[in-house]
């Protein structure tokens, strides 16, 4: 039985269970990044205060430092911001979405990401299903991020019949995929969004040999 055969009650449970893995998502980056960065800036302050009356010129010099850190911080913020809900999906589509998320990755990350989009893609895909395709495509390369070590990344579409296809290709380290690795917590949350759209999940790694995560939706049916 597929999660579209649930029913309703169990469908709805379900939904909650995945909104509740994202607010988690959202807490653990919001921990790791601006809280522990803003609670290291608090302290600096304080060395800052004790610096003020015996070295004024360390004091300066440290506190051009913390400025600089806090530009970052609100970066990171607004970052954080949009992903909540990335406005240009609404706009222009997972699609072109996924190449400024991609674009915005390779910046930060500075690692080459790459988009390819076959000729014969159709882009009539319920917007809600598109919003569940880009947090998979950003759930799959945050793992390549913290755990891959690639040094290139190719994200890409096809259309097979009924079924859009996205694959997330990395030339890292690789693992295995019936053990996956401790810290790996998205790709548990990814099997089971992609089985909540009816879908299927292939993800074909070993040691050294890179990863490749493989996505089939049936979009094009029912999409309303």
């Amino acid at each position: 039985m597929t999660p579209g055969d649930l029913p309703i009650f169990d469908q709805t449970d379900h939904g909650i269970k995945l909104i509740e893995e994202e607010r988690r998502r959202i807490a653990r980056d919001l921990h790791d990044g601006p809280a522990q960065a803003i609670t290291n800036v608090s302290m600096r302050l304080d060395i800052v205060r004790r610096l003020m009356d015996s070295q004024p010129n360390l004091a300066a010099e440290e506190l051009d430092r913390l400025q600089q850190r806090v530009r970052g911080l609100v970066s990171e913020v607004r970052r954080l911001i949009y992903d909540l809900r990335p406005v240009a999906i609404d706009e222009v589509g997972v699609v072109q979405a996924t190449v400024q998320l991609c674009e915005r990755n390779q910046h930060d990350w500075e690692i080459p990401i790459r988009v390819e989009v076959s000729d014969n893609i159709s882009l009539n895909i319920a917007p809600a299903r598109q919003v569940a395709i880009y947090r998979m495509i950003q759930e799959i390369l945050n793992n390549v991020h913290k755990h891959a070590e690639a040094t290139e990344v190719v994200v890409s579409f096809e259309q097979l019949d009924q079924n859009l296809v996205v694959r997330v290709v990395d030339n890292g380290k690789g693992f295995h995929p019936d053990s996956i690795p401790e810290g790996h917590f998205g790709i548990a949350g990814l099997k089971e969004r992609v089985a909540f759209l009816n879908g299927e999940l292939t993800i074909l790694s070993a040691p050294g040999t890179g990863s490749t995560f493989e996505i089939h939706l049936p979009v094009y049916i029912g999409t309303k």
